[in-house]
């Protein structure tokens, strides 16, 4: 059985990277874990080929030679997942398409000759066991069932295009035990986290080794430290893996604002080699963050983002404009608390709902849906908002012009490398410039590409200088923060900004047509 795993195109988005990655002579930041996994599951005598649409082409032949197509994907890949399903059905190819996009939005996809909605665990056996014999349902589910993650497989690392990428990935837990409004990861996969064992977590990890990466790993968590008792059982394991491989791996994750109330587990991050972790703080309003249900978020943010910082450890950090509790001060509020909370990587949304939601249920009740989600960054609320939408697209496009300009990034940058100082992190010490970890070669020639050949390379020349003089042991890590912050300035400055300030005019415009009707 000829199997081709298509893992669609995504976008140009901020955490695409795709004008950070260029400069590193890579074409993706990361694979697709979720199918390299699937194909583990699947029988292993059978043959697998993957073509990732963000590296490759789909060429006709690639779906003509093959016997099933499998494919998943996220909301913003939908138009893609769409395209490769009607090119399949044109050439007769049957295809088994699963992911959250599905898993949401399951009437969407007619032309799928078979959904694995859920997790991959529970449906892909049923559908291989009807498969094989010849008697495939359309539609398979976990019917509420959650598997046990303790059985999941090692994904087929040795599918992929290793030098394609600039980061690998592995998951260690599903689930989050916060119920955030917005948010539909305990609608996918629980409010009671599952994680692997710790041996799981270094095999994956040895499975990335043995292709030859070296470099940053993302654990894909929804939540790394929602079960806080099996990640400190983990942690131990990983740091003694990570030494014996001389830290081979500078790791990131997702993690709640909690984790700042844990010196263990911090100091246990740190000497595992976390870098940097993702939070969502969502916004400086508590009227807002109780709106969503965003509880685990109570209290003094700042220093709780200070307090995770001081230890070694980047906040990079989600913000969301659009709550019904928005006022017109929350545009100046959420610049102030990103400058004082130093975090130079902010991703900064309207709020949107998304299907299997409790905010698209409340929005359905109350009538102000207006139309489906698309995940794109660009997009203004998908519901009737209690600010004008001309209100907030205005300090939408203000917020972002203010906080991704290079001065004001590498303003926030140089205060966060200042508050690392003494830090019990040695993460940043292990980043050397040699060629078993890559730096030399993958980092020093984007730096050498930017300054000789970006208008703003003068402000990353002057910028690294000062990290140079005053900083010399985090050179390292603000190099690679300096080439991440590339991405979201030209983003910022080519795209958002104008698409922005092009949809502002035209509700102007559309203001005062209706004016003149009346």
């Amino acid at each position: 059985m000829q199997v081709l795993l298509v893992w669609p195109e995504i976008p140009l988005t901020y955490w695409g990277a795709q004008y950070s990655i260029k400069l590193l002579g890579k074409k993706a930041v990361m694979p697709p874990l979720a199918l390299i996994t699937v194909a583990a599951m699947f029988p292993q005598e059978w043959t697998f080929k993957l073509k990732d649409l963000n590296i490759e082409k789909l060429e006709d032949s690639d779906i003509k030679s093959a016997d099933l197509v499998l494919l998943s994907g996220m909301i913003v890949q939908h138009e893609s997942i769409q395209d490769v399903l009607t090119r399949c059905q044109n050439f007769g190819v049957p295809t088994v398409l699963g992911g959250p996009d599905a898993t949401s939005s399951p009437e969407k996809f007619d032309k799928a000759n078979y959904l694995l909605l859920d997790e991959g665990e529970i449906t892909v056996p049923e559908f291989l066991a009807d498969f094989q014999a010849g008697k495939a349902e359309r539609i398979y589910t976990a019917k509420g069932k959650k598997p046990d993650v303790t059985h999941t497989p090692i994904p087929r690392f040795d599918l992929l295009n290793i030098q394609a990428y600039a980061h690998m990935c592995i998951q260690f837990s599903r689930g989050c035990p916060f119920a955030c409004e917005f948010c539909d990861i305990t609608t996918l996969y629980g409010k009671t986290p599952r994680t692997k064992q710790p041996t799981q977590v270094t095999k994956e990890l040895q499975a990335v080794y043995d292709t030859g990466f070296r470099g940053e790993v993302f654990l894909v968590d929804d939540n790394f430290i929602g079960n806080k008792k099996s990640v400190k059982e983990m942690l131990p394991e990983l740091i003694r893996w990570q030494e014996k491989n001389s830290f081979p791996f500078w790791l990131y994750t997702e993690a709640s604002l909690n984790l700042s109330d844990d010196d263990e587990l911090l100091d246990l991050m740190c000497k595992a080699g976390f870098h940097s972790v993702f939070v969502g703080i969502e916004s400086p309003s508590m009227e807002s963050l109780r709106e969503t249900q965003k509880y685990q978020n109570n209290g003094d943010l700042l220093t709780k983002v200070h307090k995770i910082q001081e230890f070694g450890i980047d906040v990079m950090a989600g913000f969301i404009l659009g709550f019904d509790s928005d006022k017109e001060d929350i545009f100046d509020r959420q610049i102030e608390f990103i400058t004082k909370a130093r975090i130079p990587m902010a991703m900064v949304g309207a709020l949107n709902a998304m299907p299997a939601t409790q905010l698209f249920q409340r929005l359905k009740a109350e009538g102000r849906l207006k139309e489906d989600f698309t995940g794109d960054n660009l997009a203004i609320p998908n519901f009737v908002t209690t600010l004008p939408t001309i209100t907030l697209v205005h300090g939408y496009n203000h917020v972002l012009s203010h906080i991704y300009s290079a001065e004001n990034f590498f303003a926030r940058l140089k205060s966060l490398i200042q508050a690392m100082k003494g830090s019990r992190n040695k993460t940043l010490g292990r980043l050397r410039l040699d060629g078993r970890l890559y730096w030399g070669q993958r980092l020093l020639p984007a730096l050498f590409r930017l300054v000789t050949s970006d208008p703003l390379g003068g402000e990353y020349f002057r910028f690294m200088t000062w990290v140079w003089i005053n900083h010399p042991d985090k050179w390292m890590f603000a190099l690679t923060r300096a080439i991440a912050g590339y991405h979201f300035i030209k983003y910022t400055a080519e795209v958002m900004v104008p698409r922005l300030t092009a949809i502002e005019e035209d509700l102007q415009r559309n203001a005062k047509t209706l004016e003149l009707v009346q």
